[in-house]
This record gives structure tokens, C-alpha cells and sequence, in this order.
């Protein structure tokens, strides 16, 4: 996996990486054991069944590079029932940040899903509406009062056009918080955009008949909107499905699986790396979690803090600005200020995104492995180590 320690393990890996992957994620363990999660992960609907199932718990916790905690089912249990919403949450209470993401993560509480949420539902909905609102407008232009009236005639399409956009951005805000056929029988606004679009307008104040035929499943024999024979009933029926709700837990969702899965892969790899030199292995985690933080919206600073906070990135981060071994004692606001101010005068790092571009990332990974060989000292000697390895040190200009 690894031909070489430190700085030239690390450079060969890299050239590597793509294939060694491919290799390992496809050896038979991982394939058993992720095969095993995509299949089951599903049907679970506790934690208690979660810790009670060893196989599922195993890939669950080294997603989160917490395969340490395996035996320890009672907390891994109360840690996703109580969740991370509350501070005084066991999550929150460890100062780990695994252990929040973990309860985030499996949050069993089911969540029920509308047809009025799924992205761009409105749309077609309003483009039918405005149609038939236009073919009225030119009805009404065509009149006399208006053929013969031009200037009349402009004014009253422009209003007519600013009233339809103004329409669009309510309807389009509003629809996706429509949950039952109360919601939306009780909101004039929509229902007459609505009613309009399906060309059932002379239905508005038929509410009792529109809170069956909403409610009704056009396929099921008796449903109103099919005994009625009317083909815009049916199609209101079948676009908002009010009795086709879906209610289900993230774990159901189509990518829970695939994401903890692609997460446990890397996690696996990332160990075996770790058992051949611990120092690429830090410098692994430390390339894939950095950039991930700098995307991340919050502050300049919270991403300081939040690396000084890291177990790996402070390591990575202290040893390559060559910072003394009490640097963690100190203030906490202090520790911030030097390691900001080292990271500028060494490696030209003035924001943290500066940190996404690839050639300030191999700088301090670079410095961190070529430092830790050197502290790691060796028969050869320190100075004929560092001639040696930065010779090998390659930078993009």
C-alpha cells in the first residue's frame, strides 16, 4: 500500500490513490459488509435495534472513525436517542464532534414528505394558470372596448402581467407549504390559482366535493373524480396525492445508505494507511477534512477554532509551523493569533481558503510529514534526512 515512510510514502500514495482505492473498496470484506448495510440499514427503526445488530453498528461507527467505541453499545444508544439538538445532550457534553455528527446522522424520528415539497412542483402548475389567464386577456383586448381604445389596451396588459409575476412569487413561496387539502382549500390565493389552472374555477365554493376528490385515490374504485367522469378532477387528484403521503426516517432516504457506506470505505482505508505509517495517515484525514471546513459557512475564525479543536489538524497544523509542545496549554484566543500569524509567515496562508488551493494544502501536509520524520530521527541522521527529503518535495508554481 505504502513503498516508503513519511514524505515519499506520502508522494507515492498520492500518485497511486485512484487505483489502491478501487482495489481495496472492492476487496471481499468490504464489499460483504457494505452489501450487508445497503440491504438492512433500512428496516431499522430504533437505536436500540441499530447497537443490537453488531454488523450494522460496525459500519456505522467506522464511517465516523469510531470503530473503537464498538463494544460500547449503552452510550452509542443513548447518544442517537437523545440526539445533538439539546446542549446538555451526552452528544454534546463528550467535546467530540464524531459524536454529534453520529446522533445528527441516525435521527429515527420519522418525517413525512408531500408532493407540494418536491423541487419545481409549482411550476407547471402556475404555467397552466398564466396560460389561461393570457387566452382571457386576449379575449379582452379583442373586445371593442379595448380595440378601440390603444393606449387602454397597453395599460391594462401591463397590469394584467404585473399581477401574474406578482402571483408567480406568492404561489411558488407558498405551495410547498401546503401539507392536507385544509391547507389548501383554506388558502384563497392558492386554491383560485389552482382551480384556474385546472379549469375547474365554477368548483370554488364546492368544498365538500374537493375535500373528497383531494382526498381520493383516482385509481381505487368509488373514488369521486373517477365516478364523476371529469378529467381535470383526476389530474388535480393525482398532482397534489394528498392520500399518497410518504412518511419515512432518513434512514429510508434513497442516499442515507450510499453516503455512510462511501464514508466507511474511506474510514477503512484511512485505517490501513494508519497501520503501515500513523503520520500519512493524519496527513490523509487532514487532506480530506480541510477542505470540507474551509467550504463550510461559518466565520474565519470558527474554522481556527475548529482546527485547533481537531485531534489530527492540530497535530498536522503544530508540526509543521514547527510550534513547541505547551502550545496547547495556552489561552485558547492565543493559541488562535499564532497559529493564524505562522501559518502567514510560512506558508503564505493569510485566509483559511487560501487552504483549498492545492499547492498551499501539499505545504503544510509537505511540513508536517517532513518534520515528523526529523523528530522521528533515525540512523542516518537528521541532517542527511532532511537533504533527502527535500529533495523529493515537489511544489506547483
Amino acid at each position: 500500500m505504502i513503498a516508503g515512510a513519511g514524505l515519499v510514502g506520502w508522494q507515492m500514495l498520492q500518485s497511486t490513490m485512484q487505483s489502491q482505492r478501487s482495489t481495496f473498496d472492492q476487496s471481499a470484506e468490504i464489499a460483504r459488509e457494505t452489501t450487508y448495510f445497503k440491504e438492512k440499514i433500512g428496516t431499522i427503526s430504533s437505536a436500540e435495534e441499530l447497537v443490537d445488530d453488531r454488523r450494522l453498528l460496525s459500519v456505522a461507527l467506522a464511517a465516523f472513525g469510531m470503530s473503537d467505541e464498538i463494544d460500547s453499545k449503552y452510550l452509542i444508544q443513548r447518544i442517537i436517542e437523545e440526539g445533538a439538538d439539546d446542549n446538555n445532550s451526552i452528544a454534546n457534553k463528550l467535546g467530540d464532534s464524531r459524536y454529534i455528527t453520529l446522533a445528527q446522522a441516525f435521527d429515527f424520528q420519522e418525517i413525512t414528505n408531500y408532493k407540494t415539497e418536491e423541487a419545481g412542483f409549482g411550476d407547471p402548475i402556475f404555467a397552466a394558470y398564466e396560460e389561461r389567464m393570457m387566452v382571457e386577456l386576449e379575449e379582452t383586448l379583442a373586445s371593442p372596448e379595448y380595440a378601440n381604445d390603444p393606449v387602454s389596451s397597453v395599460l391594462f396588459r401591463l397590469q394584467v402581467e404585473s399581477n401574474i409575476s406578482e402571483q408567480r412569487d406568492h404561489f411558488l413561496t407558498n405551495i410547498a407549504t401546503v401539507k392536507s387539502v385544509e391547507d389548501l382549500l383554506d388558502n384563497y390565493d392558492l386554491k383560485s390559482v389552482v382551480l384556474k389552472a385546472f379549469d375547474l374555477e365554477d368548483r370554488a365554493n364546492s368544498t365538500t366535493l374537493l375535500k373528497r376528490v383531494l382526498s381520493e385515490n383516482p385509481a381505487k374504485t368509488g373514488a369521486l373524480s373517477t365516478v364523476l367522469g371529469d378529467p381535470n378532477m383526476v389530474a388535480l387528484a393525482e398532482t397534489f396525492a394528498f392520500y399518497d403521503v410518504e412518511t419515512k426516517t432518513v434512514l429510508e432516504t434513497e442516499n442515507f445508505a450510499e453516503n455512510i457506506v462511501n464514508e466507511y470505505k474511506w474510514q477503512q482505508f484511512k485505517s490501513a494507511v494508519d497501520e503501515v505509517d500513523s503520520s500519512i495517515g493524519a496527513a490523509l484525514q487532514f487532506q480530506k477534512s480541510i477542505p470540507d471546513l474551509s467550504s463550510s459557512g461559518i466565520s474565519e475564525n470558527a474554522k481556527w477554532y475548529s482546527v485547533l479543536g481537531s485531534t489530527v489538524m492540530r497535530e498536522v497544523f503544530e508540526t509543521a509551523l514547527g510550534l513547541p509542545s505547551g502550545f496547547s496549554q495556552i489561552d485558547i484566543d492565543k493559541q488562535l493569533e499564532i497559529i493564524k500569524e505562522k501559518a502567514d509567515q510560512r506558508f503564505g496562508i493569510s485566509t483559511f481558503s487560501d487552504l483549498e488551493n492545492e499547492n498551499s494544502m501539499n505545504k503544510i501536509i509537505h511540513g508536517y510529514l517532513l518534520q515528523d520524520q526529523l523528530a522521528q530521527g533515525s540512523a542516518f541522521g537528521s541532517q542527511h534526512i532532511a537533504m533527502t527529503l527535500l529533495s523529493t518535495i515537489r511544489y506547483d508554481n
